[in-house]
């Protein structure tokens, strides 16, 4: 009996998991405010603060760029402990956006860290940090990036300089909170979740 409600309890966290790119990437505000407890926050490459304030920063972002947005997700491991679950999946994040130079799409590898509760019997996300691993360009209207496309990228960590560099062309800059792979950050943000699931 325990088993089989844990079981459906991973399958809904898992579907929130999925329905957020899917909001996200098609601009469904307020299907994506619905993803999050009201008090939810959220941390990424250029933002850390309340979802909802996110969700209206996101707005405006899309509103002043035509970039494409697409977020691809992978099977996320799951954690339940009553109505507490941490989620972690794979995630990349890919944008195709017109530069001077020409179009580029920029590829982001990463993970979302996710504590999830359940309230009122639904589960929504609390909290998501996103970990950065590594980014790539690619040229889409070119044989090749020029050498002007790297000019200033030493100036972001190498994890995330092609992403930090597409984030600037539209307005916003890199979080002071970003969170990278194997660092001090990510080690304490596990432990922190793992108290969070125990407690």
């Amino acid at each position: 009996m325990g088993h089989g409600i844990e079981l459906d309890s991973r399958s809904e966290i898992a579907a929130l998991i999925h329905d957020w790119a899917f909001y996200r990437d098609q601009q469904s505000w307020h299907e994506l405010l619905g993803t999050f407890h009201e008090d939810g926050r959220i941390s990424i490459s250029w933002f850390d603060g309340a979802f909802a304030a996110f969700v209206e920063a996101s707005k405006m972002l899309a509103k002043n760029s035509d970039s494409i947005l697409k977020h691809s997700l992978g099977v996320p491991r799951i954690g339940v402990s009553g109505n507490r679950a941490i989620s972690e999946v794979d995630v990349i994040i890919r944008v195709r956006a017109k530069t001077q130079l020409g179009e580029v799409d920029t590829t982001s590898f990463a993970r979302f860290h996710d504590r999830v509760e359940r309230r009122n019997g639904a589960w929504k996300l609390l909290e998501r940090t996103a970990i950065y691993e590594k980014d790539r360009a690619d040229p889409v209207s070119m044989p090749v990036l020029p050498e002007a496309f790297f000019e200033g990228l030493d100036q972001y960590p190498t994890q995330v300089r092609f992403l930090a560099s597409s984030i600037a062309k539209v307005g916003a800059s890199l979080s002071k909170t970003i969170v990278f792979d194997r660092s001090e950050a990510a080690k304490a943000l596990y432990q922190r979740g793992r108290t969070w699931l125990g407690g």
